[in-house]
């Protein structure tokens, strides 16, 4: 299994949240302790590794991929006396996600009473539990509550570690779109800005701190000094970012937001700033 990659680039104009496993990859199922769990691990990728080519498992009427099952199929795995079983080969498909592979006829004597003993799998499968806390499309990036980590060598169970990620928070800005460009667009200074045509945008990577804080900034594709420095200082003024945990740790993620100058926005600001300026006038003259 792919580790966890700790810096995540998203584009937050396009990101939005989602349950389940229904636009996220489609993960392997574990039978442990009379529980079906999750794994973000494909052990059959393993097997076929060194392999050209692998076996159709099911038939290329019954067989298709997607986003969300890139492999073509999701597989079976169950713990027995601390030793891991293959017990089904299925079809992502969903008019077909019932059709099973024949694991005698791919694996001949090696399938004993309808399961395959996997003697080739050494690797770390990691189970999600819990609540989703942070979701990351396409791969197995997203984050939840708890995760348990299983420990295989040679197709047998070394260890099982659990973690605790619920010390993660979702900040009110990322999981509000409309709510954080509003505060973008509030935060501009168009007083120390040069005059401007048209629209211009500063793409600004940042990331925050164990305490939520955005202390990292920095321009990834800018126009001018005036305002990329604009952008960063409002990026920075965000006052509160996304704190998430994997493997019980804390993780440092990168993202990518863009600022949007533009003259609608400034026009805007006219606006508001001759309303203000009315309103002190006329309180001054009835303090008069």
């Amino acid at each position: 299994m792919k580790k966890y990659t700790h810096f995540y680039t998203l584009l937050l104009w396009t990101l939005s949240y989602f349950k389940g496993f229904s636009s996220s990859q489609l993960p392997d199922l574990l039978i442990y302790k009379g529980d079906t769990i999750p794994i973000y691990a494909n052990p059959l990728e393993q097997l076929y590794a060194k392999s050209s080519s692998r076996p159709n498992f099911l038939g290329s009427k019954h067989q298709c991929t997607s986003t969300s099952c890139w492999r073509g199929y999701y597989a079976e795995w169950e713990i027995i006396n601390n030793e891991i079983y293959l017990t089904g080969i299925f079809s992502c498909c969903d008019e077909h996600r019932e059709t099973k592979a024949d694991l005698k006829d791919l694996f001949g004597e090696k399938c004993v009473n309808g399961k395959v003993k996997a003697v080739w799998v050494t690797d770390t499968f990691i189970s999600p539990q819990g609540k989703l806390l942070h979701y990351v499309h396409m791969g197995y990036g997203s984050i939840y509550e708890k995760e348990l980590e299983f420990q295989f060598k040679e197709g047998k169970l070394l260890g099982i570690k659990s973690y605790d990620n619920s010390k993660s928070r979702t900040s009110f800005y990322r999981a509000n779109q409309k709510a954080l460009m509003k505060f973008i667009d509030r935060k501009i200074n168009w007083s120390i800005l040069p005059k401007i045509k048209g629209e211009i945008r500063v793409f600004v990577q940042f990331s925050a701190n164990i305490h939520g804080l955005i202390d990292r900034a920095e321009v990834i594709r800018g126009y001018n000094k005036d305002f990329d420095k604009e952008a960063i200082r409002v990026v920075k003024s965000i006052p509160q970012w996304d704190i998430l945990y994997s493997h019980g740790k804390f993780i440092r993620m990168n993202y990518i937001l863009p600022v949007i100058f533009n003259t609608e926005k400034k026009g805007n600001y006219r606006v508001k700033k001759i309303k203000n300026s009315l309103y002190y006038h006329r309180s001054y003259k009835a303090i008069r």
